[in-house]
């Protein structure tokens, strides 16, 4: 074979090739951008459930406060007055 046979093979197989190799470098690119938005979605329903977790944690001491504190004002209104 001679020299500008194998360069004219070699020419027209990068030609053939190069359209997959485009789309392969967009079909990667378009996978890592779902997973970086699915990641981000992940992480940002993991911060608002935390989130309500400690605000649920938060409400039901503020009520265990509040209950308490009733039980212990009644308690202490009756010893003082002697009704019951």
């Amino acid at each position: 074979m001679k020299k500008n046979t194998k360069i004219s093979i070699v020419l027209f197989a990068l030609v053939v090739l190069s359209p997959l190799a485009h789309a392969s470098l967009a079909t990667g690119a378009h996978e890592f951008k779902n997973d970086v938005k699915t990641a981000g979605k992940k992480s940002g329903h993991a911060v608002r459930d935390a989130t309500h977790a400690v605000g649920r944690g938060a409400k039901t001491a503020g009520h265990a406060v509040a209950d308490t504190t009733r039980h212990g004002y009644h308690a202490t209104k009756k010893f003082v007055t002697g009704h019951g």
